[in-house]
């Protein structure tokens, strides 16, 4: 009878699997050192006792920028200035202004109860903790907005947060914008454009021997030693080049292809396990579209494809602006 020793105890390839992580930021940031300046950049003038920039940072899915925008944000946190304070929120979960700055009350004030309260309220209690109230010194705050393209009301919000700075006395409020959509500014009202995109800043996507270098910093730390064979390493990187230089997808891929040869018991991941990792996303990314569309969108591309028979199909993974 199976039990869980079984795979407690079995052999693995991996030393850390979430280096591997989308989500895991590395202390070295490849390949990204003039960005990472540049964010400092726009941060440091809250080190003076001054306002920092609003920066707007925009590029493709895997470029880095949530990760440079963390990266110096948690620099910039372990200096321990007690009057800069950041927070960091992915819109696609914080998603309106409210819920913006509740979490901005609730992660400064953590006394203070979560829900029950109007917007007016708990943005004075914001500006009352940033400002100290005659009681505290001052805060200067950078609220790091990660696909800001997924707020509801972001006109409303970025009239909101650049107000406040009107309305303290002390403090400051600052922003960080990153977002996936290249063109996403345009679709911003004149005011909240001038006061969202005071700085710029252009992730470029990564070529091909850039991935390279990614890949083999994040196997020394998520790999066993020589557990990754070259051809891999290669093949992983030029198949994310061809994907717009998604960084992101480059690891899923190894990872997944470590994770097929844990379960097949091989001890080395290969250019064949990196190849069939690729076909096993293309499919889940495929599902993923289809699953999410209407009932009668999904019977029409199964007429279309009973059509079509056995020619060969486009991919059907991206959306008009090549993204995945």
């Amino acid at each position: 009878m199976p039990n869980f020793e079984e795979f407690v105890n079995e052999k693995t390839l991996f030393k850390n699997k979430d280096v591997l992580s989308p989500h895991f930021v590395p202390e070295t940031l490849v390949h990204r050192d003039e960005e990472l300046r540049a964010v400092m950049r726009c941060v440091a003038p809250v080190l003076k006792g001054e306002k920092a920039k609003n920066l707007f940072s925009y590029g493709k899915t895997g470029t880095g920028k949530t990760a440079c925008i963390r990266n110096v944000l948690h620099k910039l946190d372990e200096r321990g200035d007690a009057q800069v304070r950041s927070v960091y929120m992915n819109c696609r979960v914080y998603d309106s202004r409210y819920k913006i700055i509740q979490k901005c009350v609730a992660d400064f004030k953590p006394g203070f109860a979560r829900s029950g309260y109007s917007f007016a309220v708990l943005y004075e209690e914001f500006l009352d903790w940033v400002d100290g109230a005659g009681e505290e010194p001052p805060k200067r705050v950078i609220v790091a907005l990660d696909e800001l393209d997924g707020i509801k009301d972001l006109d409303s919000l970025v009239y909101t947060l650049t107000r406040a700075n009107d309305d303290l006395k002390k403090g400051s409020v600052s922003m960080l914008g990153v977002s996936n959509k290249v063109d996403f500014k345009n679709r911003l009202d004149t005011r909240s454009r001038s006061s969202l995109c005071e700085e710029e800043l252009v992730f470029a996507s990564y070529n091909a021997d850039q991935l390279r270098d990614i890949l083999r910093q994040r196997i020394a730390e998520g790999f066993n030693a020589g557990a990754v064979e070259d051809g891999a390493v290669s093949l992983a990187a030029a198949v994310a080049a061809s994907e717009n230089g998604d960084a992101r997808y480059a690891l899923s891929l190894l990872l997944r292809a470590g994770e097929l040869a844990q379960k097949r018991k091989q001890d080395k991941v290969t250019d064949k396990l990196v190849e069939e990792a690729r076909k096993l996303a293309d499919e889940d990314t495929a599902f993923g579209v289809i699953s999410s569309l209407p009932q009668h969108q999904q019977l029409l591309l199964y007429a279309i494809s009973s059509l079509a028979g056995d020619a060969h199909y486009k991919r059907l993974v991206t959306d008009d602006e090549g993204e995945r």
